[in-house]
């Protein structure tokens, strides 16, 4: 297949969105964790019906069409209009893989498609690849099984083949050139072929530089060639002798170029004394002072499972824990959160501050901005809200005030109002109270899954660390039940509620349901131009002191959309400056609401 030369448009200011330009005026869109998107111009005197014929090949579809543009009455000229990918035609399906993924070709076996990346870490999955090719996303198994070298999370550059079978007619119907079978079963060249090296992709543009940059030479005084026999891995790794060895690019620090990303730390104590260890296992003596393209030795026993090599035992579990999780989807759609139920909690509060930087309080500012989330849901969408806690002494003028009077008043709303007097209390009484009206809305029928759980917070990690992250109960650090005991307050919910437990099955579900939900709050906070944490933003558990745990709120809740938000990081000046403007805390409600109805919308 042979893809015409096009321009690349820089149109979103994010890095989790790319955008092509296409003959027409149209665009093609693919924001990061989602299909593509078609964005089309209206022609005139052209309404839903009569776009949905040329776009999508059925006027039946007008409604799905216009619920994917709400709240657009009706198509305008000159104001694209957003076409989902499972509602395009197959025309412009080709058409938008061939702007997206000039490599990709058809072969005499299949679809050959590389691995694109353009927002470095992973790269396309197999389920997504599955859905847009054979539109069904559980036909991914059959395509792991078709490239046997490849794991989990096919680094950029890796070409899979997706079999021709499976394919989706318009793919299959494309005319097939010589298959690059050596490329696809080794990753190296075939004798007959150039090096890889000396191809130039297209690549889309993201805020004005290449997606996937090649990285910066390193210093030749510093600089160290691979070692005899090592092997290269992802994110500018290579592995010699049970290390992973990373050279240090211009600009780049130890603690957050090395230490938060590969090793997954974030409190202040041991992002130092993890740097100080990596420091002497690779022989500096001042870590302030690296040369570019200094060689980091990082043990394979401090560093994640998706930075280890493949095959090695720990990523292998983890590889096989998220392959699983990747099956489960939301059944439940729901437009503009229509009859979805959001449970707004705001963390800390009373005698309990939270986190405390330079006099900011977290538990004021939290409360703060989940008001904000509740005026924003409750006006803008179809959500019935609920509240955890109450502050008497929050007035409407408190909306336009940057900095915002502490207060110890806010009281939790369980039968009667708790004063939030003891922390260990409050955090188990939020939960007591989440499940109790869990329990309430399905005596009335409603769906669990129709029920959304939100905690806010703010982080206090490392200076270096910037950024909302949002937290998700890890499946495998969640028991079968809650550690059921006498309440030291006695409240009605506590009096009423029976012992919650966690089947294995409730447990799945609610990690990836959880981190369905995650993902879109994180893609909507990059639309509004949040600060997001770079490394994984969405985690299914806080790491600190060297052992994994999941807060209580979201390990014993029973609502299996269940999210902890950590808006920002306290310890950092600009986080922190941000937080204390109401600009910005409205920015954040609106994030955060706006990625709840996406959450719902897919």
């Amino acid at each position: 297949m042979t893809a015409a030369p096009l321009m690349l448009a820089v149109l979103l200011a994010t890095d989790h969105a790319v955008v092509v330009s296409l003959p027409d005026g149209e665009r093609v869109e693919w924001r990061r964790g989602d299909a593509p998107q078609l964005l089309v111009l209206p022609r005139s005197g052209e309404g839903w019906t009569k776009l949905a014929l040329r776009v999508t090949g059925r006027s039946k579809n007008a409604v799905d069409l216009r619920s994917a543009n709400e709240p657009a009455v009706t198509p305008l000229t000159g104001i694209r209009v957003r076409v989902p990918w499972p509602l395009l035609t197959g025309d412009l399906r080709l058409k938008c893989v061939r702007a997206l993924f000039p490599r990709d070709q058809r072969t005499e076996s299949g679809w050959e498609h590389e691995i694109l990346a353009p927002w470095g870490g992973d790269g396309e999955s197999w389920w997504e690849l599955a859905e847009w090719f054979c539109g069904d996303g559980g036909h991914y198994p059959a395509i792991r099984e078709a490239n046997p070298a490849l794991g989990l999370f096919p680094p950029a550059g890796s070409r899979i083949l997706i079999p021709g079978t499976l394919l989706l007619p318009e793919f299959a119907g494309c005319p097939a050139v010589a298959a690059r079978e050596a490329i696809r079963r080794t990753g190296e060249p075939a004798p007959s072929q150039a090096p890889r090296e000396t191809a130039r992709p297209v690549v889309p543009v993201l805020e004005g530089r290449p997606a996937s940059p090649a990285p910066p030479s390193a210093s030749r005084e510093h600089a160290t060639p691979p070692a005899q026999g090592a092997v290269q891995g992802a994110a500018g790794l290579r592995y010699e002798d049970g290390e992973a060895v990373y050279n240090l690019r211009a600009g780049e620090a130890l603690y957050s170029a090395v230490v938060v990303r590969f090793t997954g730390q974030l409190h202040a104590a041991d992002v130092n004394s993890t740097a100080l260890e990596i420091a002497r296992n690779s022989g500096i003596s001042d870590v302030t002072t690296i040369p570019v393209g200094y060689p980091v030795r990082v043990p394979f026993d401090l560093l994640l499972p998706e930075f280890l090599p493949p095959g090695h035992p720990r990523r292998a579990a983890w590889e096989k824990d998220r392959e699983e999780l990747a099956t489960i989807k939301r059944v439940i759609r729901a437009a503009n959160l229509n009859g979805i139920h959001v449970i707004l909690d705001a963390g800390h509060g009373g005698a309990d501050t939270g986190a405390i930087a330079d006099g900011v309080w977290e538990s004021t500012y939290v409360y703060d901005v989940m008001s904000r989330v509740k005026r924003v849901l409750e006006e803008q969408t179809k959500a019935t809200v609920w509240t955890t806690v109450r502050d008497p002494a929050f007035t409407p003028s408190n909306l336009q005030r940057d900095v915002l009077p502490q207060t110890r008043s806010q009281r939790l709303l369980v039968d009667p109002p708790y004063d939030l007097s003891d922390p260990t209390t409050g955090v188990h009484l939020r939960w007591v109270l989440t499940n109790s009206l869990l329990q309430g809305l399905t005596r009335q029928k409603v769906s669990p899954e129709r029920i959304v759980f939100v905690s806010i917070h703010a982080d206090s990690l490392h200076p270096a660390v910037r950024g909302m992250m949002v937290y998700v109960p890890s499946r495998s650090l969640r028991g079968s039940r809650a550690p059921w005991q006498e309440v030291a307050y006695r409240c009605r919910e506590a009096r009423s509620l029976a012992v919650p437990r966690y089947p294995p099955v409730f447990r799945s579900r609610a990690e990836a349901l959880s981190t369905q939900l995650g993902d879109a709050i994180v893609r909507s906070a990059g639309r509004f131009s949040v600060p997001v944490h770079p490394y994984e933003p969405v985690r299914s558990s806080v790491l600190r002191g060297g052992s994994r745990w999941v807060p209580a709120v979201l390990r014993y809740s029973l609502v299996p959309s269940s999210v902890l938000i950590e808006i920002c990081n306290l310890n950092n000046e600009q986080d922190r400056q941000a937080l204390l403007t109401w600009r910005f805390r409205e920015k954040l409600a609106h994030s955060i609401a706006a990625g709840l109805a996406e959450g719902f919308s897919r």
